[in-house]
């Protein structure tokens, strides 16, 4: 029996629910590396992560909805253009069909689709606008895009927020091995789930194994508390249009990295999986530098990532320092997100202020 605590349903739900998502992203993820060999894929061609797209929220939200149905939802996909493209649409149903046959033992907790009008009521069940009051999931299905084409890092993200805080998080990690050492090193078990509840911890366990796994029989997971700069690690991203990386190198030198061994103390990872090398203390600073001064970070690429760092013992916020807000509606409004230790996150903030007043 699982130990009381607060959302206890909730976390079995968004468990459940991203442990099948997951499933069908794995699949959709290596079916595209085997077939990318003959041509480029981007998610302009209406291919595998369209599909991925709009089979997971559809999957997800149904979840929700169907043990939560006051709840409202905020997702990237709405479904008129399933509605409108008969091959696609078809696409998407037999994905689905296909994933809930073979995760059958989940339909009493997380529910199943059967048509096609399930499917695209569903899917825009995701066009909540957020908002400081009241109580609203935020869902990535997936994060990660250009990591989920090339078969590298991508994330199926869910997070709850009450009145603008994040309470819950849980982050399904397909790709990631256990143990990250470097952009070369990493080992272990391949495939992570990372969830955390407000007040009560942040937590690793296996994606891939059955079922409902309740937080004691999961992981306890803590950042460290480096602040030598020869200790530390970072994590950036991977494309270069998401953050400025020649800023992010200019805070590293003002932190005090050397030359010689700062590339090997950056980690590049896609997607929120990089949240989750945090929470695990095998990084210590996330560096996302805005890459210009009108764009602001979508809620649902942060929420999850941003509850699993602070119960690990770390500190998020933008480029001032000020926590983020995740009560502004859709996006954030603030520039950049930075992420730490509670040791060198005022030490970070300060070169941030420095190199980019």
């Amino acid at each position: 029996m699982s130990t009381p605590h607060a959302y206890l349903k909730e976390l079995e739900v968004a468990i459940v629910a991203v442990k099948r998502a997951s499933l069908l992203t794995k699949h959709l993820s290596d079916t595209i590396v085997q077939t990318a060999k003959s041509g480029t894929l981007t998610k302009d061609d209406k291919s595998p992560v369209t599909v991925g797209d709009f089979a997971l929220q559809a999957i997800i939200n149904n979840a929700i909805k169907s043990n939560f149905p006051d709840d409202e939802i905020v997702g990237e996909e709405d479904s008129l253009e399933l509605r409108e493209n008969g091959d696609l649409a078809r696409q998407v149903s037999e994905l689905i069909a296909k994933i809930q046959k073979e995760t059958a033992e989940y339909d009493d907790v997380v529910g199943q689709l059967s048509s096609p009008d399930e499917i695209y009521k569903s899917i825009d069940f995701g066009d909540s606008k957020g908002g400081s009051s009241g109580r609203f999931w935020a869902l990535d299905p997936i994060d990660g895009t250009k990591g989920f084409l090339r078969g590298d890092q991508f994330a199926v993200c869910l997070a709850l927020i009450e009145d603008g805080q994040v309470v819950l998080g849980v982050i399904g990690c397909p790709n990631l091995a256990q143990h990250i050492v470097s952009n070369k090193e990493h080992s272990g078990v391949v495939g992570g789930l990372y969830s955390a509840i407000k007040g009560v911890g942040s937590y690793y366990s296996e994606l891939f194994t059955s079922g409902f796994v309740p937080l004691e029989k999961q992981k306890r997971i803590s950042m460290k508390t480096h602040s030598d700069p020869r200790e530390l690690k970072v994590v950036e991203g991977v494309e270069k249009g998401h953050s400025s990386h020649s800023t992010q190198a200019q805070i590293k030198a003002q932190l005090g990295f050397d030359p010689e061994t700062v590339a090997q103390q950056t980690i590049n990872l896609d997607s929120q999986v990089k949240y989750c090398v945090l929470a695990s203390g095998q990084a210590d600073i996330y560096l996302r530098l805005p890459i210009s001064d009108t764009y602001r970070e979508k809620i649902w690429d942060h929420a999850a990532g941003n509850v699993l760092v602070y119960e690990a013992g770390g500190q998020v916020g933008d480029v001032t320092g000020k926590p983020l807000d995740f009560g502004k509606g859709r996006t954030l409004d603030s520039q950049g997100v930075i992420a730490a230790n509670r040791e060198i996150f005022p030490k970070v903030i300060e070169a941030v202020k420095e190199i980019t007043k």
